[in-house]
């Protein structure tokens, strides 16, 4: 079935087409919804459509998929669509050994973790997250215009690393059906450079040749290769859960980087539902804020780097440190190691989190239609929490 859906010529485009239009419905339904009360944004975060969507359904739905069956969300992202549009008209240029290194994409995560999730809070605030999604479309632009291929998607998409390494965990795989056919083949039209910027049936423009594949990291599983093999010699396979694990993988240090943020995050997000937990998770932010006398948003800024960065370095960097010792491993080696033994864990707990969000937030949609900006319905709940269980505002 799936296999059919990756075949069919125009199938993806169209579903690119109309998560960008999606796409672009839920920045106009978030512009102009704002607020300076923190307590308000808790509940506006929920009751407006757009915000509801983005934050409580499409970003769990993202991780879910990854987790459980791969890079699909990548198949039908607007952002693919948006930057191969502007890179046919674009410089072409080169990606330099820095973009490449993938330290850009962990870098724009990092940001929009700390400036964006908790100094801003961009998953609060309607009009913040509107500018969010627009700065995405932006960066797609902008990089299509100056590199060549699917540079954004490739080295700069902010949550590439992710789903990529939670993708090692998936139950599928793209894969080539015959590796003697690709040898044989003399066109070799899944990479040749006479396609790059086709509109259907385009060859690799993540500069992967289907039959090197090893693992499901970079494969962004845009389907645009089912089309352009004229050997019909591609397909999604079933596969083992977690398979990719098993094998060498080379980690490179910007996902290693990124992994270390994330796990720490969903550490975090965890243990902050436990109010007892919370306290101790919160002990050094805490302090720091108010040695400092810290307040407003800043003080969001100095909670997620003393435990998203500093808290998991030195946790990663204290075991990464003894595996080097005493099993005479590299630093790379020993980092890698760890991530492989605790990938599984933080994405089965991502997983559990991404799915209690969208089922607790199930009391709001009975308003959302009714008041799509949100703004009274908050304004009511915030006069009356009966109107839905306390639990869900906190």
């Amino acid at each position: 079935m799936i296999n059919k859906v990756f075949k069919s010529k125009y199938f993806i485009l169209a579903s690119q087409f109309i998560t960008l239009i999606v796409f672009i419905l839920l920045i106009y339904g978030g512009i102009g919804i704002t607020t300076n009360d923190p307590d308000f944004a808790k509940v506006l975060r929920n009751t407006n459509l757009p915000n509801l969507i983005v934050w409580s359904y499409w970003w769990p739905f993202i991780i879910v998929s990854s987790i459980l069956f791969g890079r699909y969300w990548c198949t039908i992202c607007p952002m693919e669509l948006v930057t191969s549009f502007f890179g046919r008209m674009g410089l072409k240029n080169k990606p330099g050994k820095f973009l490449k290194s993938g330290w850009i994409s962990t870098l724009f995560y990092a940001m929009i973790l700390v400036l964006g999730i908790h100094t801003l809070a961009i998953h609060r605030i309607p009009q913040y997250m509107a500018i969010y999604m627009l700065i995405l479309f932006a960066s797609a632009v902008i990089v299509g215009l100056i590199w060549e291929k699917r540079t954004f998607c490739t080295h700069v998409c902010p949550i590439g690393h992710i789903i990529g390494l939670y993708s090692l965990l998936s139950s599928s795989k793209l894969r080539v059906k015959d590796e003697n056919v690709c040898k044989s083949c003399k066109t070799k039209d899944c990479i040749s450079s006479k396609s790059h910027y086709n509109i259907v049936a385009r060859s690799c423009t993540s500069e992967l040749f289907p039959p090197k594949l090893k693992d499901n990291r970079d494969c962004i599983l845009c389907g645009q290769c089912f089309n352009s093999c004229s050997k019909d010699n591609i397909a999604i396979q079933k596969r083992g859960i977690a398979e990719d694990l098993f094998t060498k993988i080379d980690f490179k240090w910007a996902e290693i980087a990124i992994f270390m943020i994330v796990s720490a995050f969903v550490v975090y997000e965890i243990l902050s539902e436990w109010s007892v937990s919370k306290a101790y998770v919160m002990a050094l932010p805490n302090w720091v804020n108010h040695s400092l006398n810290i307040s407003g948003g800043l003080k969001g800024t100095i909670k997620a780097v003393s435990l998203f960065f500093i808290l998991p370095s030195i946790f990663y960097f204290l075991f990464a440190y003894l595996k080097k010792t005493f099993a005479k491993e590299t630093w790379k080696s020993a980092f890698s190691q760890l991530i492989i033994a605790i990938l599984p864990i933080t994405a089965s707990v991502h997983l559990l989190k991404a799915t209690l969000k969208t089922t607790s937030r199930i009391p709001y949609w009975q308003y959302v239609f009714s008041d799509p900006e949100g703004v009274e319905t908050a304004t009511k709940i915030m006069q009356d929490k009966t109107l839905l269980h306390s639990d869900i505002l906190t």
